[in-house]
């Protein structure tokens, strides 16, 4: 009798732990498809990225002599503090955000999807420009310069609000493209206008040589940019890769070096995640640091190791789709199997 008891309980025992891995399995399959489907079939918010019809709504809709924007760079798997931020931000209704590069953490398609997918309600507020970063383009890789401008528009571009100018830089693309930018800032800042008063540049790498804390990656031709933003009295250069906060004047140009929208803070000196708040009224500029505090980022890392790695590798072609439905059809005979049995069992125990 003693003997099958022990019989019994080890049957129980075995039946439970098949209906318990059978349903942690079949959770994690529905999360990973509910999630990759999510990701893959989303499209990309209207007002990211530096399309147009993006320009024309900032031109249109903001009062000339008085607006603000917001300038942060360096993202990358810090979504959920970048959101924060975000939030903050949508009671100020700002112009446009500018981010500075790197919102993405790999040059993948899937990445920018993923980008797009947790940008989507935050953008239905204010139109977000995008300056390409090392983390979001890939000279030989899946995601290169020409993605970029297709998906999000032009990597370099400018515009005019009242008495100010914006000028977008590109300064990661080489093949021939690397010493383009400072051509196109060149000709930007010549263009005769009646009344420029201010000028607003915005880049992902800032020219090392300004201050010894920051820890970055050389920008190619940064003395000749030094010395346009000289001639051209440029107002202000926003830029990112340094993972922190940057304040430097030099010959008559502020330097903002802003790069704590998320990413792992680096540097001894403004290591703290923020974003610049930028008021232009009149012929008064003001900035404002915008503290935020690091945020979990639990279930976004969870959706990017899905969006990127996993759902990929299940449905990279017909014969991993078919591999993950017979995967998933198991777990499910298994687990409705495990029950039948654990059905049985207790009615043999009854009995």
């Amino acid at each position: 009798m003693t003997a099958t008891n022990s019989k019994r309980h080890l049957q129980r025992f075995f039946n439970r732990c098949a209906i318990l891995v059978s349903l942690v399995a079949l959770i994690v399959l529905t999360i990973v498809v509910v999630v990759g489907i999510r990701v893959q079939t989303a499209r990309f918010p209207a007002f990211l990225g530096n399309r147009t019809e993006n320009i024309r709504h900032i031109k249109t809709t903001t009062d000339p002599n008085e607006f603000t924007f917001a300038v942060v760079g360096d993202v990358k798997c810090g979504t959920a503090t970048f959101e924060e931020m975000l939030d903050i931000l949508r009671g100020d209704k700002p112009a446009f955000i500018s981010v500075l590069g790197d919102f993405v953490d790999h040059a993948e398609f899937a990445s920018h999807k993923l980008f797009a997918f947790e940008m989507s309600e935050h953008t239905q507020n204010f139109p977000m420009l995008l300056v390409p970063g090392n983390h979001d383009i890939a000279t030989n890789g899946p995601f290169r310069i020409e993605d970029f401008e297709n998906t999000y528009g032009p990597a370099q571009f400018s515009f005019s609000l009242g008495n100010c100018l914006f000028v977008f830089l590109d300064v990661i693309s080489v093949n021939g493209r690397t010493g383009q930018y400072l051509e196109f800032l060149d000709e930007a800042l010549s263009r005769p206008t009646e009344k420029r008063d201010k000028t607003f540049v915005f880049m992902h790498i800032p020219p090392s040589e300004l201050n010894s804390s920051l820890q970055c990656r050389e920008l190619p031709h940064s003395e000749k940019f030094l010395r346009l933003a000289q001639k051209h009295r440029v107002t202000y250069v926003f830029a990112g890769d340094h993972h922190g906060y940057v304040k430097t004047e030099r010959e008559g140009t502020t330097f903002i070096v802003t790069g704590g929208g998320g990413a792992k803070l680096r540097g001894h000196h403004g290591r703290f995640h923020h974003l610049v708040r930028m008021s232009v009224k009149h012929d008064m500029v003001t900035e404002t640091v915008i503290i935020a505090k690091k945020q979990q980022e639990t279930t976004e890392l969870i959706e990017r190791n899905i969006a990127v790695y996993l759902w990929p590798l299940l449905t990279y072609n017909y014969v991993s789709i078919a591999v993950t439905f017979v995967i998933l059809g198991l777990v499910i005979w298994s687990l409705l199997f495990s029950l039948r049995q654990r059905k049985r069992l207790v009615k043999k125990i009854v009995l």
